[in-house]
């Protein structure tokens, strides 16, 4: 292997480790409580200069974080999206393709740390192109207010529920208070709370 090769390679060894030192932590712990000299730490390096070569800043960590979850959750929606040939459907199928990828996301402990972090509130509302499609699909189903406007207010407290309940649900599975058994119950739960509020 050339040198090259090598110092790439370790250099990308590196980085996933900061990073999945990194997410667990923020999800612990919370992201304000985390240091980057705890990351270098958790990450075994020697000290924080590793960190931020890699990733600029904390803030940087936890976007590097947040879109690698991002990126997976948008794939899994597009190809939802695609597999309706079409079809409009109802809002009850568009609030599945909403929910059931973040579900997915309880399956492994990386999975379940960007739930918590997501629940902390942090990163951007940024949305990825098919998120975007299907939001805008979903908002096709909603009634406006009664004088016209629409609902200012409805889709952020579907994200603050989405988040926190799966959050929830991640903490209660890895306690063992939960288990996967019924999770296919509390996801269906979970899709007609979201449903119920978007419809009301």
């Amino acid at each position: 292997m050339s040198t090259r090769g090598g110092n790439a390679q370790a250099s990308n060894e590196t980085r996933s480790k900061i990073r999945n030192a990194a997410e667990q932590l923020f999800a612990q712990e919370g992201f304000d409580r985390v240091t980057l000299r705890r990351i270098a730490r958790e990450a075994d390096q020697g000290n924080v200069a590793a960190v931020q070569y890699h990733f600029g800043s904390k803030q940087g960590l936890l976007a590097a974080v947040v879109d690698e979850h991002r990126s997976e959750i948008d794939d899994r929606r597009a190809a939802l999206l695609e597999g309706l040939h079409g079809e409009d459907p109802d809002l009850e199928t568009l609030i599945g393709f909403l929910v059931e990828p973040l579900a997915a996301k309880l399956d492994d402990a990386s999975g379940r740390a960007y739930l918590q972090i997501q629940a902390q509130g942090l990163s951007n509302d940024e949305m990825r192109p098919a998120t975007r499609s299907l939001v805008g699909r979903i908002s096709r189903h909603l009634r406006p207010l009664d004088d016209g406007r629409p609902d200012a207010y409805r889709g952020r407290f579907a994200v603050l529920l989405l988040f926190h309940a799966l959050a929830d649900r991640a903490e209660a599975e890895q306690a063992g208070r939960a288990q996967r058994s019924d999770r296919p119950a509390f996801v269906a739960s979970l899709a007609r709370a979201i449903e119920g509020l978007f419809a009301a």
